[in-house]
C-alpha cells in the first residue's frame, strides 16, 4: 500500500489530503479491514466537527472508533487501552488549515468558517506480538473539513475515499 499525503495552495490558501491506495489495485482482506476501520473513524471525526464542539472532539471520536475496532481485532487489549491505541495511532486527528497547511488556531470551541483536517490513521509494524497477517499495514485518510452552523462540509470530497471507489479507480488506471 502507498500512503500519499498531498498539500496544495490555491490563491494563498492551503489544502492537505491523504489517501492510501493498494499497489496491486485491490486491498487484501486485512488491508481492507484496517482501511474500513480508519474510514469509520474518519466519518465519526467528521461528524464531530461542528460549530460549538471542542476542537479535540474529532480526536476523541476517531480514537474511540479506532480503539473499539483494534480491540475487536485483538490488536489491543480493550477499547480502553490507550497505550495500545497510541502504538498504532501515534498522531493527532486534526489541525487547522488556512494560509498555512498547519495554520494557527485557538484550539477552543470550533467556529463556523474554520477549516480543519480530519486524518485518523493506523500503522501496524512487524513485531513478535502481532499476527504477521497485519504486519506493515498502514492506512491514513485525510480530508479538509469546513465547520458550519450545520453539518460539516468535506471540501476535499472530490478525492475518492470509499474503498470500492478507490479500487475501481485503480482498475481504470492500471
Amino acid at each position: 500500500m502507498i500512503v500519499v499525503d498531498i498539500g496544495a495552495e490555491v490563491h494563498g490558501y492551503s489544502a492537505d489530503v491523504t489517501r492510501t491506495i493498494p499497489v496491486s489495485g485491490t486491498y487484501s482482506p486485512e488491508q481492507r479491514t484496517i482501511y474500513e476501520l480508519v474510514y469509520r473513524a474518519q466519518e465519526a471525526g467528521i461528524q464531530a466537527t461542528r460549530a460549538g464542539n471542542p476542537f479535540f472532539a474529532s480526536n476523541s471520536e476517531t480514537s474511540r472508533v479506532l480503539a473499539e475496532g483494534l480491540a475487536a481485532l485483538g490488536l489491543i487489549s480493550s477499547a480502553n487501552d490507550q497505550v495500545g491505541l497510541r502504538r498504532f495511532f501515534m498522531h493527532g486527528t486534526s489541525h487547522y488549515l488556512g494560509l498555512d497547511v498547519h495554520d494557527a488556531g485557538s484550539y477552543g470551541p470550533l467556529r463556523a468558517g474554520e477549516v480543519v483536517t480530519i486524518e485518523p490513521g493506523i500503522y501496524i509494524p512487524a513485531a513478535e506480538d502481532i499476527d504477521p497477517k497485519w504486519w506493515n499495514i498502514g492506512v491514513r485518510i485525510e480530508d479538509d473539513v469546513l465547520v458550519t452552523d450545520g453539518d460539516p462540509v468535506i471540501l476535499s470530497g472530490g478525492a475518492l475515499r470509499q474503498i470500492d471507489e478507490v479500487e475501481a479507480l485503480m482498475r481504470v488506471i492500471s
